[in-house]
């Protein structure tokens, strides 16, 4: 019997110690990141090699010179608007390219130094423009962006890549490439998906 006693103490023992023991070994414990001087820019970059970086980061082979002014007047707007709502990997900088986008960086350079100074507008204030690369043929409204209306995208329909259950709210880019190469101005092709705006000087 006194075995029993002692073997029963010692399993309630374990049972409320194992929980705890078992939460300490699962904790982890991370090291402060640190950060090196290789991890930080030299210099700080300027308002123009930011708006290349952030147009670079979303070329593509197929896109056409207008297209790549449209996408540079488009993220002027959006980094003048809401500065943090970009990511380190949204910027594609001239010295980390490579291949083809290393080939075409002087023609992005071109096209956001032609878009430096101009922002889409509405009430004569530079709103968050959203973009997807794509539509199901229609841009749609969102609670997110009051400002931005639903407006038709046919063009998207005929991408190989076409997606008809994709949600576009704002502009699609591929429609932008579409405008752009059939003869519209990157402002012209802006302004079909976003009626309600302008573009300003700044």
């Amino acid at each position: 019997m006194k075995e029993k006693l002692i073997a029963v103490v010692l399993l309630l023992i374990l049972t409320a110690i194992l929980p705890i023991a078992v939460s300490k070994c699962s904790e982890r414990s991370f090291a402060k990141p640190t950060v090196s001087t290789s991890d930080t820019p030299e210099k700080p970059k300027d308002s123009g090699e930011i708006l290349c970086a952030l147009t670079a980061g979303l070329y593509k082979d197929s896109y056409s010179a207008e297209t790549l002014k449209a996408i540079a007047i488009l993220m002027n707007t959006n980094y003048k608007a809401n500065p943090d709502s970009f990511k380190a990997n949204d910027f594609l900088y001239e010295e980390n390219a490579s291949g083809s986008i290393k080939d075409v960086y002087g023609e992005i350079k071109k096209a956001a130094d032609s878009a430096k100074n101009k922002t889409l507008r509405k009430n004569s204030e530079a709103l968050f423009v959203p973009y997807s690369e794509t539509s199901n043929g229609t841009t749609y409204k969102n609670e997110n962006y009051k400002y931005i209306h639903s407006v038709a995208s046919p063009w998207d329909c005929y991408q190989t890549d076409f997606d008809a259950n994709a949600e576009c709210v704002g502009v699609s880019l591929s429609g932008i490439d579409y405008l752009c190469k059939n003869g519209c101005s990157a402002e012209e092709a802006l302004l079909w998906y976003l009626p309600d705006f302008e573009i300003a000087d700044d």
